[in-house]
């Protein structure tokens, strides 16, 4: 997959990781839904995760531009989960 293929705008259908940097620069890769990703410490690294994950099908990946900040979701939340229906106080 060539560099410009990969920061062209993602196709409606197919799309299932996004390769970019968060706002502190670290390499972020999330699945479509959230579920799926890592944090890493280059863009080959990603790049290879994202690839790995989605079965090298055409299309899967799509890097966003290097101007584009990710934000990084729950799935990297630093504080623990609590299970569900529990509140916040103990």
């Amino acid at each position: 997959m060539g560099k410009a293929e990969m920061n062209a705008a993602p196709s409606a259908a197919g799309v299932r990781f996004t390769v970019g940097r968060d706002a502190r620069g670290r390499w972020v890769v999330a699945d479509r839904d959230g579920l799926v990703g890592g944090l890493f410490t280059d863009r080959a690294s990603a790049v290879h995760f994202a690839m790995f994950e989605s079965d090298h099908q055409p299309g899967a990946v799509w890097c966003v531009p290097d101007h584009v900040s990710l934000k990084v979701g729950r799935l990297f939340d630093r504080r623990p989960a609590r299970p569900a229906g529990t509140s916040a106080r103990a």
